[in-house]
C-alpha cells in the first residue's frame, strides 16, 4: 500500500503473518479505501466481526464471480463518487467548497475564488483535513515551513482574509470555522 495508489482492496481473513481483520484495522488507521472481506467463515458473527473491525463489505466462500465484480464497482462507485477518494484525485471537497490542487485553483459553488499562495496552502491544509482542528502553530508551521514564534496575528490576518473571499458572511462562516482556544478547521460538510 506503500508503494502502489490502491483504490480498493480484497482480503481474506486467514491469511498468513497478520489475519485479514488486523490488516484491516491497520489499513484504518491512515486510508478509508474500499475494503472487502472474503472468507470461508459464514457465521453471522464472522461476518458482524469483519464490519466492525472496518470492512466496506463480506463475501463467503464459494462465491459467484459476477457477485464479486458487482460488489466492486458498487464499492468504487461510492468511494470515488461519495468524495473520499479526493487524496487520490487531489481534488478537497467540503459542500460547495472545491480545492483543486492539481490547478491551484478554488471555487464556492462553481464560482472561481483568488486567493494569495499562503491563503491558498492554509485553506488546502484545512479542507484536505475536514473536521480536524489545527492549531496557529501547526497551521504556521505547515504551511511556512518554520518555526511558530508569536504566529497568532500573521495566522488570524489570513484566516480573516480567506473568510471574506469564501464565506457569504464572514462573521457567520459556514465552511472555516474558529474553535476557541484551539485553532481553525474547515467544517465536514
Amino acid at each position: 500500500m506503500k508503494e502502489n495508489d490502491l483504490q480498493l482492496i480484497i482480503m481474506d481473513i486467514m491469511m498468513p503473518e497478520m489475519d485479514g481483520l488486523k490488516a484491516t484495522i491497520k489499513i484504518r488507521e491512515d486510508k478509508n479505501i474500499p475494503v472487502i472481506m472474503l472468507s470461508a467463515k459464514s457465521e453471522d458473527t464472522d461476518k458482524i466481526m469483519g464490519l466492525n473491525m472496518g470492512a466496506d463489505d463480506y463475501i463467503t466462500k464459494p462465491f459467484n464471480p459476477l457477485e464479486l465484480i458487482a460488489r466492486v464497482k458498487s464499492q468504487l462507485r461510492r468511494y470515488t463518487s461519495l468524495g473520499s477518494m479526493a487524496t487520490h484525485s487531489n481534488v478537497y471537497k467540503s459542500g460547495g467548497l472545491v480545492v483543486d490542487d492539481e490547478s491551484k485553483q478554488v471555487t464556492v459553488d462553481g464560482e472561481e475564488v483568488k486567493l494569495t499562495p499562503v491563503q491558498y496552502k492554509i485553506l488546502k491544509l484545512l479542507t484536505a483535513n475536514a473536521g480536524r482542528v489545527y492549531s496557529i502553530d501547526e497551521i504556521y508551521e505547515k504551511v511556512w515551513k518554520e518555526t511558530a514564534v508569536s504566529a497568532e496575528n500573521t495566522v488570524a490576518v489570513h484566516i480573516r482574509r480567506i473568510r471574506e473571499k469564501i464565506e457569504i458572511n464572514p462573521k457567520e462562516p459556514k465552511y472555516l470555522k474558529v474553535v476557541w482556544g484551539i485553532g481553525y478547521k474547515v467544517e465536514k460538510i
